[in-house]
């Protein structure tokens, strides 16, 4: 069995392409990308590659994958690491019918594809022996592979990943609407609420539009929303909730 694929990242000057071209690279693999400032197309390195990885925003899918649909042969691989899966994965289809493998890095660039306690979610479509290499180079470099379906992948994230951007960028905004400037209630924050308000900077490191892709564009998102809604017309129960909790600790 071939342990060498060439593998093309489109989007490389990224965080998260830069990380995948340094963890291709650590594993022997040769590698190709193209950004918007390289001297190689997108087209050339999808021809070049048997593994081609789109690193880019979803809102540009569409026009990468039209572009590189003809180099998109039936023996290749694509595989994506976008955060949502179902709308990308249908996407990907329309333009390859081969073997498809979309990815969710569940951490950030910096973490570099390693680490035993990063994960890596995988949505496995007609694979092959080159879908199973790749994960098993993310095994080998101690990432923890959860293999989900593309709505599956969605419906929990949409609790975890969605609802946590939604609720917290809601409240900043009522927080807005309601004071103006958050000076004007700077001195009366508790130091529980101060460290709160604090650990919210990370929300806005991320650019707008994968806020917004987070946030809105699930489409379980409405869901959780009507949950939350209905229990806050109930009582929660404390000692349930704190249990629930605890669980993470044991």
């Amino acid at each position: 069995m071939n342990n060498n694929f060439k593998i093309g990242i489109i989007g490389g000057n990224g965080n998260m392409g830069k990380s995948l071209i340094k963890f291709f690279k650590s594993n022997n693999q040769e590698v190709f990308f193209s950004d918007k400032n390289t001297k190689i197309t997108n087209k050339e390195v999808a021809k070049l590659s048997d593994i081609i990885v789109i690193a880019i925003p979803l809102n540009c899918y569409e026009n990468v994958l039209n572009e590189i649909s003809k180099e998109l042969t039936y023996e290749k691989v694509l595989m994506d690491i976008g955060s949502l899966k179902r709308e990308q994965v249908e996407i990907m289809k329309k333009y390859h019918k081969g073997e498809i493998l979309a990815t969710h890095p569940l951490f950030g660039p910096e973490k570099n594809f390693y680490g035993d306690e990063n994960s890596i979610v995988v949505c496995k479509i007609n694979s092959s022996f080159k879908t199973e290499f790749i994960i098993k180079l993310f095994k080998k470099n101690k990432l923890n592979v959860i293999e989900l379906t593309p709505d599956e992948h969605d419906r929990i994230m949409a609790y975890i990943h969605g609802f946590y951007y939604l609720i917290n960028v809601s409240y900043l905004s009522i927080l807005k609407e309601e004071f103006a400037s958050i000076k004007n209630i700077q001195n009366l924050m508790t130091t529980s609420f101060s460290k709160y308000i604090d650990s919210l900077q990370h929300v806005f490191n991320t650019q707008d539009w994968l806020i917004e892709l987070i946030a809105y564009k699930n489409p379980f998102i409405n869901n959780v929303i009507e949950q939350f809604s209905s229990q806050l017309n109930k009582k929660a129960n404390l000692k349930e909730i704190r249990e629930f909790l605890n669980e993470r600790i044991s």
